[in-house]
């Protein structure tokens, strides 16, 4: 990053009816809404911001596009979530920018300003939960809520350094979101502290009903190995000190080769669902849409009942598979997204490139419906590099834990 420029510690936003001004883009102003948690609660004194796609009181949801907000009534209750944190003490600061209509992982919008990456200016966020992200990772709170279907959480916490987690399928409440793809999109946090994130994990996602402590390392072999020589390069001291601290390590195949089968049994239930959300919208409204983002809406309406239907059966042996490696305290180690944080100027070639690699690993968590943390340990160009951890279903907040844990003890020996 340039020596001139310094977004990582800026001050840490306050309760305020008034829109904050950040110099990242990362928060709402035309329905922006701030709250005051409960005095005396276990987060009090801690910040928060939640993705523009959730319910708060007296706002309208944006969902990335103003045409969204303006066809939309005001919300008249608070997702419960967010209600949750607000009890536990911690304040509501503002409501963060995502990329446009939820649909893409590079964090850009086009309709109201793309959010700034604080690691390097010159870099992609991640999307789509871009804004929570970026104000994370520059200090404006503390952590922030987002969405994940294909790493809107994972994406923006690899690519700004940040813990962030998507937990497992339906561990956290989601009434209030827009609506996007039920069967497999969950609410996550990410935060840049490890304190933070542990302090969060109980209140945000409950006790596990049975506490699993990671005992073995699977090392997906198949998934680090598609990506580019110098990434994994990268990885590989990260790799071997994870493997150290639990003790015991194998790499494995994870997909066995039918990756790209995987690939296609998500874009299903996306292609599929994405439309049942927006199709009847973009029918009415015929809104102005990015050229990107457009062809991926009007590429959802063609995928059919019975393909959807199909992706039910070819699910089935995809979760087996994730569910056997992560028994009994197994976890999967992979990373998160292909690459760091692309540049701006990248060829639009070598993003369909990158983002080809990534989906490989990005599809796993939610087929499976295992929660997934990305652990902000590697470092490559001198920004973040994203490797994650993948758990059995229901063993959320121990895995939050221990990525903490993991990346406290890491710093120390640095």
């Amino acid at each position: 990053m340039p020596a001139s420029v310094n977004f990582m510690n800026l001050p840490k936003l306050k309760v305020s009816d008034e829109p904050p001004y950040d110099a990242l883009q990362a928060f709402c102003r035309i329905n922006h809404r701030a709250m005051e948690g409960r005095p005396g609660g276990p987060l009090s004194g801690l910040a928060f911001a939640a993705k523009d796609v959730l319910s708060v009181m007296g706002s309208t949801v944006g969902n990335g596009h103003p045409e969204w907000l303006s066809h939309h009534e005001p919300d008249q209750f608070t997702s419960s979530i967010i209600v949750r944190l607000l009890d536990a003490g911690a304040d509501l600061v503002g409501k963060t920018i995502c990329d446009e209509l939820c649909f893409s992982i590079s964090g850009e919008n086009w309709q109201w300003g793309s959010p700034i990456n604080p690691q390097d200016p010159r870099r992609f966020t991640g999307g789509s939960s871009a804004g929570s992200g970026a104000a994370t990772a520059a200090g404006l709170c503390d952590f922030a809520l987002g969405t994940d279907c294909l790493g809107s959480v994972r994406v923006p916490s690899a690519y700004c350094g940040l813990l962030g987690i998507r937990p497992t399928y339906h561990r956290v409440p989601s009434d209030g979101e827009a609506p996007y793809c039920i069967s497999m999109d969950v609410l996550g946090y990410m935060a840049r502290e490890p304190e933070v994130f542990r302090r969060v994990a109980p209140v945000m996602l409950g006790e596990d009903e049975k506490k699993v402590k990671p005992r073995k390392v699977y090392i997906a072999a198949d998934n680090f190995g598609v990506l580019d020589e110098d990434v994994q390069k990268a990885f590989r001291p990260v790799i071997d000190w994870v493997a150290s601290q639990v003790g015991d390590a194998e790499e494995i195949e994870v997909a066995g080769g039918h990756i790209a089968d995987w690939i296609q049994t998500f874009r299903k239930f996306q292609g599929w669902e994405v439309w049942e959300s927006y199709g009847g919208w973009y029918n009415q409204y015929h809104p102005k849409i990015s050229k990107p983002v457009l062809e991926r809406v009007l590429w959802t309406s063609t995928i059919t009942r019975n393909e959807y239907y199909e992706a039910f059966e070819q699910r089935k042996p995809i979760i087996a598979r994730i569910d056997e490696i992560v028994a009994d305290g197994g976890i999967l180690l992979i990373p998160t997204a292909s690459s760091v944080a692309p540049l701006k100027s990248i060829t639009e070639e070598d993003m369909n490139r990158l983002r080809g690699q990534s989906m490989k690993s990005l599809v796993l968590s939610p087929l499976s419906g295992c929660p997934q943390v990305n652990i902000p340990l590697a470092e490559m160009e001198d920004v973040p590099l994203g490797i994650s951890v993948i758990g059995a279903r229901g063993t959320d907040t121990e895995l939050c834990r221990f990525a903490a844990d993991l990346v406290d003890a890491y710093r120390k020996q640095v």
